[in-house]
C-alpha cells in the first residue's frame, strides 16, 4: 500500500506543472490633472506596457513625466525575462558615474521598478524617476499595430512583395521561427543589414511577432 501511495504522490508531481501568469497590459499612476501647456495629453506620471513575446520574455515601454516647471522625461523600452515574479534590465546611461538597474517585481495587479539610481545614471530628464507602483490600468488601452508604428515614428515602413516572408531568430537568416508574412503587409524596418532586416509586429488577433526577414522578400 505505501508503495502505491509513493507511486501516485510521484505521478501527480511529474505531471502538476504551475499554470503560467500572463503579465501583459498597461501599468500606470497620475500625479495630478495639470497637463502641459503645449500638450494636453501629456500628464504628470508613468506608463508602462507589458507585451508578451513568448513565454515568460516581455518587450516593454516604459514612460515617466514629471509635472511644472520642469515638464522633464524618461523613456526606456526593451526586453526583460520574468524569473518568477521578478525581471531586472540594464538601463545604464553610457556616460553614467553608477549602474542603474531596473528592477520589476510583480505584486496583486501592480508592477514596483527599483532602479535606486539618479535621473542622470538612467539617462532620464532631469530630477526623472522611475521608481515605484505602477497598478494595472482598469481601463486598458488598445495595444495594437497602430500603437507599435507610433513606438517607431522614426523607422521607414517597407511593404511585403513576395507571396510569403518568413521569420527568422538570426540577422543572417538561419534559424527559421514560427510565424510569417503574406504579400502585401506593411511592416517596420527597425534594423537591418546588407541583406536583412529586423522587424515587429501585433496581429490583429494580437500576436506580438518579431525576428529577422530577408531584404529578397520585400524587392
Amino acid at each position: 500500500m505505501k508503495k502505491v501511495t509513493l507511486l501516485l504522490i510521484m505521478v501527480f508531481c511529474y505531471c502538476y506543472v504551475p499554470a503560467q501568469v500572463n503579465y501583459a497590459g498597461t501599468y500606470g499612476y497620475q500625479l495630478s490633472n495639470e497637463s502641459h501647456p503645449k500638450d494636453k495629453k501629456a500628464i504628470p506620471g508613468g506608463t508602462l506596457v507589458l507585451v508578451k513575446m513568448e513565454g515568460n520574455k516581455y518587450r516593454f515601454w516604459l514612460d515617466v513625466l514629471n509635472g511644472a516647471p520642469g515638464w522633464n522625461r524618461g523613456e526606456t523600452d526593451g526586453t526583460i525575462t520574468f524569473s518568477g515574479d521578478t525581471a531586472s534590465f540594464d538601463n545604464t546611461f553610457e556616460d553614467a558615474t553608477n549602474p542603474c538597474i531596473l528592477k520589476f517585481k510583480m505584486g496583486k495587479n501592480t508592477i514596483n521598478i527599483n532602479s535606486q539610481s539618479t535621473s542622470f545614471n538612467c539617462g532620464f530628464g532631469n530630477g526623472v524617476n522611475a521608481d515605484g507602483d505602477y497598478p494595472k490600468l482598469k481601463v486598458q488601452p488598445v495595444i495594437d499595430n497602430k500603437w507599435l508604428n507610433d513606438q517607431y515614428h522614426e523607422s521607414p515602413v517597407v511593404t511585403i512583395t513576395s507571396k510569403k516572408a518568413l521569420l527568422y531568430h538570426d540577422e543572417n537568416c538561419r534559424m527559421e521561427k514560427e510565424g510569417s508574412f503574406i504579400k502585401g503587409i506593411s511592416l517596420l524596418n527597425i534594423q537591418e543589414t546588407e541583406n536583412t532586416f529586423y522587424t515587429e509586429y501585433i496581429s490583429p488577433q494580437g500576436k506580438f511577432m518579431y525576428g529577422w526577414i530577408k531584404k529578397i522578400d520585400i524587392k
